[in-house]
C-alpha cells in the first residue's frame, strides 16, 4: 500500500543530499549566508573597476589642485664681456638680471578651476555609475543561481517522489493489480526524473563555478544562498520619476556638458595672452665707471593674427555634441525606467496569480491523484497528466520569480539606486 507520510520522511532525506551539494567544507565564521547585498560588497572590494574608478577620481582632483596654480616666474642672467672691453681689460662681468613673471588676469585660471571642478564631480558620478552597473552584473550571476538551487531541490524532490511512486508501482504489479504497461510508464517517470535531476546539478555547478570567480572566493566559502522569494509590489513609479535627476549617469553627463561649455569661456579668455612684468638690472660703464640700472617692462602680446575663432568653433561643437549626448542618454533611461517598471508590475501580479490560480491547484491535484492511484482509484494516465502538471507549474513559477528579481535589477539600475547605499524602501517591495 501507497505510504502517506513519504513526503516527509523524503523531504528529510532530499535536504541532507541539497546540502551536501551546496556545503561543500564546514561552514566558513562570519559568512552563514549570502546575500544579495554581501555579494555586490564582496565585487565592490576586489572589482578593479572600481580600483580604476577611484584611480580616475583621483586623478580628476590632482588636476583641480593644478588647475589654480599661477605659472612659475623666470630668472635669467647675462654674462658678457662688453665693460671688459670697454675697460680693454678683456674679462668678463655680469651685466643683467631678469626676473619676469606672466600674470593671469584673464580670467583664464579660474575657468580652468572650473573646468577641472566639473570635471572632478563628472569623475565621481562615473564611478557612483560604475558601481550600479556592478551591482547588475552581481545580480545577473545571483538570481540565476538562485534559480539553479531551486531547480536542483525541485529535481530532487521529483526524483524522490518517482522513487517511491516506483515502489508503489512494483508492489501492485506483485499483487496483479498493474499492467507491465504502466509500470515501463512509471520507470520512464522516474527516468525522467533522473535526468531532470543531472541536467540541474550540470546548470547549478556552472553557476556557482561563475559566482565563485565573479567575487574572488574559494568553494568553501560558498557556505549558502538565500532562496528566490516573491516580490510583494513594484516601486511607486512617480516616486522613481521625480528622483531621476539623481541618476549618477545623468549626473556625469550634465558636469560633462558644464565642462564642455566653460571650455568655450577657456578659450575666449586664452585670445588674450597673460602679460608679462619684468623686472631688470643692468651693469654698464657710464662716464668711464661701472654703474647699475634698474627697470621694469611689461608684454602686452595683441590679438592680431590668431584670435581662436577656429578653436572656438570646435568647442561650441563639442559642447553640443555633449549636451546631444546627454539628451539621449536620459531619453533611453527615462524609457528603461518605464518600461522595466511595466514589465516589473505585470511579472509581480503574473506570480501571484499564477501561484494561486495554477500552482496551489496542481500541488493540490498531484497529491489527491497520487493517493488515489496507490489505492487503485485511477489510472496511470491520470497520475503521470497529474505529475507533469506540477512540476511544470513549479518550474515555470520559479522561472517567474527569477525573471521577477532580475527586471527589479534593471529597474534600479534605470533609476539610478543601489541596494548597498540609501535609497527608498520601496525599491525593495513588501514581501507577502
Amino acid at each position: 500500500m501507497f505510504n502517506t507520510e513519504f513526503c516527509s520522511i523524503k523531504n528529510i532525506r532530499w535536504m541532507a543530499v541539497f546540502w551536501l551539494l551546496c556545503l561543500s567544507v564546514a561552514p566558513v565564521k562570519g559568512q552563514e549566508i549570502w546575500t544579495l547585498e554581501s555579494s555586490i560588497w564582496r565585487v565592490l572590494e576586489i572589482a578593479p573597476e572600481v580600483l580604476a574608478a577611484d584611480a580616475g577620481v583621483r586623478a580628476k582632483n590632482g588636476a583641480l589642485r593644478q588647475a589654480g596654480a599661477w605659472p612659475n616666474p623666470e630668472i635669467e642672467f647675462r654674462a658678457d664681456d662688453k665693460i671688459g672691453k670697454d675697460e680693454n681689460t678683456n674679462g668678463y662681468d655680469l651685466t643683467q638680471l631678469v626676473f619676469s613673471q606672466s600674470l593671469p588676469i584673464s580670467g583664464r585660471l579660474r575657468r580652468q578651476h572650473k573646468i577641472a571642478t566639473a570635471n572632478l564631480h563628472s569623475a565621481k558620478e562615473s564611478r557612483r555609475a560604475q558601481r550600479l552597473q556592478l551591482e547588475f552584473q552581481v545580480a545577473s550571476i545571483f538570481h540565476p543561481l538562485q534559480l539553479a538551487i531551486a531547480t536542483l531541490h525541485l529535481s530532487e524532490q521529483r526524483l524522490q517522489l518517482a522513487d517511491s511512486l516506483q515502489d508503489v508501482s512494483r508492489q501492485r504489479a506483485r499483487a496483479g493489480d498493474l499492467s507491465r504497461l504502466e509500470l515501463l510508464r512509471i520507470g520512464i517517470i522516474r527516468e525522467s526524473a533522473q535526468q531532470t535531476l543531472d541536467e540541474a546539478e550540470g546548470e547549478f555547478n556552472e553557476l556557482l563555478s561563475l559566482f565563485q570567480v565573479r567575487l574572488g572566493l574559494p568553494r568553501e566559502r560558498v557556505r549558502e544562498i538565500v532562496p528566490l522569494e516573491p516580490i510583494g509590489s513594484a516601486p511607486d513609479l512617480t516616486k522613481l520619476q521625480t528622483q531621476f535627476d539623481t541618476h549618477p549617469m545623468l549626473a556625469a553627463a550634465r558636469y560633462r556638458s558644464e565642462a564642455a561649455l566653460a571650455g568655450v569661456s577657456l578659450i575666449r579668455a586664452e585670445r588674450w595672452q597673460d602679460p608679462v612684468v619684468r623686472l631688470f638690472r643692468e651693469r654698464d660703464l657710464l662716464n668711464n665707471q661701472r654703474q647699475s640700472v634698474t627697470g621694469v617692462s611689461v608684454a602686452l602680446p595683441l590679438p592680431l593674427w590668431d584670435r581662436k575663432a577656429g578653436q572656438i568653433h570646435e568647442a561650441r561643437a563639442r559642447g553640443a555634441q555633449v549636451d546631444a549626448q546627454y539628451q539621449a542618454l536620459r531619453q533611453e533611461l527615462e524609457g528603461r525606467l518605464i518600461q522595466n517598471h511595466l514589465h516589473l508590475t505585470h511579472l509581480v501580479q503574473q506570480g501571484i496569480h499564477f501561484r494561486t490560480q495554477l500552482l496551489d491547484p496542481a500541488r493540490e491535484l498531484f497529491k489527491l491523484t497520487r493517493k488515489a492511484y496507490a489505492a487503485g482509484e485511477t489510472g496511470i494516465l491520470s497520475l503521470i497528466d497529474a505529475h507533469d502538471t506540477y512540476f511544470q507549474a513549479q518550474t515555470r513559477y520559479l522561472e517567474l520569480l527569477q525573471e521577477a528579481a532580475l527586471e527589479a535589477a534593471e529597474l534600479r539600475l534605470a533609476a539610478g539606486h543601489s541596494l548597498v547605499e540609501a535609497e527608498p524602501s520601496t525599491l525593495k517591495g513588501t514581501q507577502p
